[in-house]
This record gives C-alpha cells, structure tokens and sequence, in this order.
C-alpha cells in the first residue's frame, strides 16, 4: 500500500468519532422500537451505526461495545446460540456483556456448600463443569422500555471491580505457583479477598455497595450497630 495512502487511512481513523454510552443507546431503542428483532450481532451494527451517522456522518462503533451497552442498559433481550470449549476455570466477567459473573452454590452430601455453576449478574450467559460455552451467534429482541437506574448502574460497576480482583487474585497464584516465595501471593491473594468479601474496611467492595444503596441517609447501614426487637437501641 503507498505511503499517501496509509497516511490518508490512519487520518481517516482518527477523524471518526466514538459515541458516548447515552447515543449508542438511543440509536439501539430507536432501532429496535422499528425492527423488534434482529437476527444477527452485525445487522444490528449496521443498523445502529445508520441512527449514528445520520447526525454524526465520523461515528464509528464496535460490535463488542453495542452489545455491551444494548444489554446493560435494558433495551434488548438476547438470544445465544453456543459452542463448547475446554477451560481451565469459570470466567469471572461474563463474555456477552462484560458485566460480573455470580457463583450458584450447591450443598454437597457433608453439608459444605460449593459453587457448582456461574451466571451473568445481566443477561442470560451462565457456564459450568469444565466445558465452556462460547457465544458464537447472537439475536436481538426488544425488550420493555425501561431505564435502568442510577444506584443499580453504580453497584453494577463495584461487582465488576470485584469480579476484576478475584480474576487477579487468581493470576497472581498462577504466576508464583512453584517459585521460593508463594507465600507473598498468599499475603496479596488475602488483601485482595479482603477488599473483595470482608464487613470491616471501609472500603470494602460489600461496604461500599452499602454505601451506595444508602445515599441520601445521614450514615450508611453498614456503621450502624445491630440491635435487638426487644432493645432496638442496644448493640448485640
């Protein structure tokens, strides 16, 4: 390719412009709102990307982030056709939407629990034993008009951090298995799983999602002492 065209291409590139979040999801209802369901992950981009560059001829969008957005923000439903693949573990980000995966736990004959599937906290994706489904065609449906509001949005984005820290937990094992030093993985391992699940921290991930849940009251319920029905003011 000559040097003026490759030049031209790499401007070209930069000229266009990615949408913010909110226009992707008013082109994906007004889209849906006409064609309720949409048989193919690149019909619907080509379709959103019409909505887009009719007030903005530069917008450009990936797949990826179509899906993402038009899943999290409630306005279509999805269908999933699968294959199978082998893997070492369950994902902890769902690979449909990005959002966090939640364990499914089951109670073994001894009476422990153990996680035995995992499910997409948003859309219908959820993945057991060690066969892997892996997305390979998705449909859009419409879905009811609905927005999805704000504090769920925030506690959507912590469970994601969370999610995120237990994948590196996982990657810092992995990395100083069968080295002189696991012990300094364990010591990060347990800090992060403190962040992750612990009550006490401030900034724990379940303390903050407290916190959000509790916006606009004088304290969060997390520093209030328990009580009792018989004496609400007294601490357990």
């Amino acid at each position: 390719m000559p040097l003026r065209t490759v030049i031209r291409h790499v401007a070209d590139t930069h000229a266009m412009r990615v949408p913010d979040e909110a226009a992707v999801a008013g082109a994906v209802r007004r889209v849906l709102s006409v064609t309720p369901r949409v048989e193919t992950q690149r019909e619907l981009l080509r379709l959103v990307l019409a909505e887009l560059r009719g007030e903005d001829p530069s917008a450009r969008l990936g797949s990826g982030r179509l899906r993402r957005i038009a899943l999290s923000i409630g306005a279509a439903r999805i269908e999933i056709d699968y294959r199978t693949a082998d893997s070492k573990g369950l994902p902890y980000v769902c690979p449909v939407c990005g959002n966090p995966m939640a364990p499914v736990m089951n109670t073994t004959l001894d009476g422990d629990a153990t996680e035995f599937k995992r499910r997409c906290t948003v859309c219908p994706y959820a993945t057991q034993g060690q066969k892997v489904p892996v997305p390979g065609k998705y449909v859009f449906v419409r879905a009811p008009a609905m927005e999805v509001p704000e504090e769920e949005l925030r506690i959507r984005k912590l469970r994601l951090a969370a999610a995120r820290l237990r994948e590196a937990s996982r990657l810092i094992g992995e990395a100083l298995e069968g080295t002189d030093f696991p012990e300094r993985g364990g010591f990060a391992q347990s800090r992060i799983d403190e962040i992750v699940s612990s009550k006490y921290p401030a900034g724990s991930i379940p303390n903050l999602i407290a916190d959000v849940k509790d916006i606009g009251r004088e304290d969060p319920l997390w520093v209030k002492p328990a009580s009792t029905p018989k004496y609400p003011d007294r601490p357990v």
